[in-house]
């Protein structure tokens, strides 16, 4: 298989999880799960590309919490601010 196979395949399996996604954090997970199987069974260098991989993944979710929350936080300021002395 080349890259090209491996993206359509990508392709296809995200308009199917377009309906029923797993949350990014269970993806995240599922991967953990899986090197923590393949350790030893990969080579170093496909083992460090995966763990590279999720560490991506990891970096994405947590940035996309930390900004949900900062957005609450000012709303909450904000709300505190609009309410009548």
């Amino acid at each position: 298989m080349n890259s090209e196979e491996i993206l359509a395949m990508f392709r296809k399996q995200a308009s199917i999880m377009d309906r029923d996604s797993p949350e990014q954090n269970d993806l995240i997970l599922e991967l953990a799960e899986l090197l923590a199987d393949s350790r030893g069974r990969l080579s170093k260098e496909n083992f460090s590309t995966l763990v590279g991989i999720g560490a991506g993944l990891y970096k994405e979710r947590h940035s996309q919490y930390q900004a949900r929350s900062d957005v609450n936080a000012i709303m909450s300021l904000w709300a505190e601010h609009q309410k009548p002395n």
